[in-house]
């Protein structure tokens, strides 16, 4: 292993890099933050034709209008920060479910040449902490492995541990990891997510979304017993419900008493909870979204949301007006593992407007016509308004289920709408 820049330059990454070279690195909690300040300082060294791949970003770290003249960007979706790309008209959406980014990048059929990741002293080896994700498969594929040592990022069990012959090239820095602040709930939030705990039973499996329905869906669960965790992401509102008693993992068939995730997207207060907690298990999506590992745990419960849902049960979780706002991630994963456990439910809950109140998100037709799940995979969707079985219905019946709990303001639109429905 080689620490510090190339002796002969003084580069770090640039001179390791190919012209026509992939680029990725760790997504939200585990940007590799003074990596990517150093790429900033070396983005005239960069050879020629080079793309980057982008998940989830939280910061603005990367010098965006700069990085665009000189890199290509292609991303799982525009969450986060990563829109900026998008303002710039270098975003080139990679849609793909999360269960099959990482053969993918075993395979090269999504190349990966450099990686840049975010890991944790432990030992003699490295751990990739609070997030496994695919940059545990980018850090095994690619060709160089450039490493951003952080002793602030917790070690975790799981796919975590990565050998010291797989860095070419490290840095040492002591930061806290990138945060993501626990999200306000308002009042419509709080009674969607009373709504979903009326459909939670004691010794469920769940399952967590990002955002303040599902952190709201969590605080409902409170009162709960045995649940258990098998999620592609957790925060802050996991670890309560752990603290309360509410989880235990006790009932779950498959990695009984652990909580499984791809990754902890929290505060401070999560990352504590994580560090060397023999009771957590941080895993690739080829366990945590697999629909077979789904399949074997009943009562499995998906808590996730979607930017509109149509009349039929086609579920849009990426983009509005044209933009890319979100990305595929495990929806669509989700969805089909509820589907294939015994007594599990696939929940999209979703406030009923958008815009503040000028645009309804129960929509006759999907208006950017991308599609993140399939009306067959359609479970149970909930507003403010009540809840839509959507399950085993008909398309009349699932329009109108689904304008009964649509805004009053757009019901009558939503019923003129659905005569046309197929």
């Amino acid at each position: 292993m080689t620490c510090g820049a190339s002796p002969t330059t003084g580069l770090l990454i640039a001179d390791l890099v190919h012209s026509g070279d992939t680029l990725m690195w760790g997504a939200g909690q585990s940007e590799p933050v003074a990596l990517l300040e150093r790429l900033n300082d070396e983005l005239d060294s960069l050879p020629e034709g080079c793309r980057a791949i982008l998940g989830l970003t939280l910061t603005e770290t990367l010098a965006a209008p700069r990085f665009s003249a000189r890199v290509a960007v292609r991303a799982f979706g525009g969450a986060g920060t990563t829109r900026r790309f998008q303002d710039l008209g270098n975003l080139d959406a990679l849609p793909m479910n999360y269960s099959a980014i990482p053969e993918a990048i075993r395979r090269r059929t999504l190349p990966v040449d450099v990686a840049l990741a975010t890991l944790s002293p432990d030992g003699a080896a490295y751990n990739l902490g609070i997030l496994a994700d695919y940059i545990a498969d980018a850090v095994a594929a690619a060709r160089v492995v450039v490493a951003e040592i952080n002793d602030r990022m917790p070690v975790t069990f799981g796919d975590t541990s990565v050998a010291p012959d797989r860095i070419t090239r490290s840095m040492h820095v002591s930061r806290p990891p990138v945060e993501m602040p626990v999200p306000a709930i308002g009042d419509v939030e709080r009674e969607i997510g009373r709504l979903v705990a009326t459909l939670v039973p004691d010794g469920a499996t769940i399952e967590v979304g990002l955002g303040a329905i599902p952190e709201a869906a969590l605080a409902a669960l409170v009162g709960k017993r045995d649940l258990g965790v098998h999620t592609g992401t957790m925060g802050d509102g996991i670890v309560a419900l752990i603290e309360a008693g509410a989880i235990t993992n006790a009932r779950k068939p498959v990695d009984t008493g652990l909580t499984v995730t791809a990754g902890i997207l929290g505060t401070e207060r999560a990352y504590r909870w994580a560090h060397r907690n023999e009771r957590l298990r941080v895993r690739s999506p080829r366990h945590t979204h697999n629909v077979a590992v789904m399949a074997a745990l009943p009562d499995f419960i998906g808590i996730n949301t979607a930017l509109e849902v149509d009349l039929t049960g086609q579920m849009n979780a990426e983009t509005a007006g044209g933009r890319s706002i979100g990305m595929i991630g495990g929806h669509a994963d989700f969805m089909r593992g509820c589907q294939l456990s015994a007594g599990g439910l696939g929940i999209v809950a979703l406030p009923s407007t958008a815009r503040g109140g000028k645009v309804s998100r129960i929509v006759p037709r999907l208006r950017d016509g991308v599609v993140t799940t399939a009306r067959g995979e359609a479970g149970v969707v909930i507003t403010e308004y009540g809840i839509a079985d959507l399950r085993a219905k008909s398309v009349g019946e699932r329009a109108r289920a689904l304008i009964a709990i649509a805004h009053p303001d757009f019901r009558r639109g939503l019923l003129e709408a659905s005569d046309a429905l197929v």
